[in-house]
């Protein structure tokens, strides 16, 4: 939870769409907890995993997303939760954290400090495990809100994998055999992505891209495109328009969309989707057939 002059109040952002608000600098505090649960993929398999949650129940997948303003001072604090003999080690690259303990042992917690000085998003995540703690997911989006936005809606968009059999023995699983066949965006495949993306047409749409997955990931877009206005929550200078981009393990991009007026090439709007082909859900021998406009890694812009 966030603290800002002295009220306490839960600042988690919804996947999606509140439009920022300018606020003065303040001292922030987020507790969040690394613990053991489960998800539910498309088609109603269900899946162990370890998330990060604002209590030490019900994790999410991803975590819940965190907002703070540019300028705050901010105190982020994780308690571990997980299966004894795993350590929680906080993460968020590009964010200079103040000198003191990176890691929670089992039960303990860990606070990291640093003020918030460069707006944009960041991927925060556990390095435990040699990554086997991120690919249980343990990973979430941090945004440092400008204080003069330059768009007028915003999408933070998680894109992630599951291997079921992975998430089934995360401790003694060799990851030579790792092989995701569910793809994610916010922890949902498609159709499950739905509503989707909701912008008016002519609105300025701020897509906040951040691949925790293991491999680079390429974004398309149908019926519309972008500009590339930020990398790893650092500004890109001139005009990088783009109707594809590739998305590296690990880091974040920013795209400025000026969504068109019309209906959009799909019943359902501009679909965003995997262009490595990442739109099916579970392994493809006996699993059923796939939603008629596909699955995995699919989701629309829609008025």
């Amino acid at each position: 939870m966030h603290v800002r002059k002295g009220a306490l109040v839960l600042a988690l952002v919804a996947a999606g769409l509140a439009a920022p608000s300018p606020a003065s600098a303040a001292a922030v505090t987020i507790n969040l907890c690394a613990v053991s649960g489960a998800a539910t993929l498309a088609g109603g398999a269900s899946v162990p995993i370890w998330g990060f949650a604002s209590g030490c129940a019900n994790p999410a997948l991803p975590g819940p997303v965190l907002s703070v303003n540019v300028g705050d001072t901010v105190a982020l604090s994780v308690t571990n939760a997980l299966p004894a003999g795993h350590t929680v080690s906080l993460e968020i690259p590009g964010i200079d954290f103040a000198p003191g303990p990176d890691s929670a042992p089992p039960g303990g917690t860990v606070t990291r400090t640093f003020t918030a000085t460069a707006p944009g998003t960041y991927l925060y995540q556990s390095g435990g495990d040699a990554g086997r703690q991120v690919a249980m997911g343990l990973y979430g989006a941090l945004i440092v809100r400008p204080a003069t936005p330059d768009y007028d809606v915003e999408a933070p968009l998680v894109l992630s994998a599951v291997d079921p059999a992975f998430n089934a023995a995360p401790d003694t699983f060799d990851l030579h055999a790792y092989r995701a066949t569910y793809w994610l965006v916010n922890g949902k495949s498609y159709p499950d992505t739905a509503p989707g993306i909701t912008a008016a047409g002519g609105q300025r749409l701020l897509l906040r891209y951040l691949n925790a997955g293991y491999d680079n990931t390429t974004m398309a877009m149908l019926g519309t495109h972008g500009r590339v206005v930020a990398r790893d929550a650092r500004p890109i200078a001139g005009d990088v328009e783009v109707t594809a981009e590739t998305i590296p393990a690990g880091a974040s991009e920013d795209i400025l969309v000026t969504v068109p007026s019309g209906a959009g090439p799909s019943p359902h709007g501009f679909p965003l989707y995997n262009r490595q082909q990442h739109v099916t859900n579970g392994a493809q021998t006996g699993a059923g057939p796939q939603p008629a406009t596909g699955g995995g890694m699919l989701i629309f812009i829609h008025h």
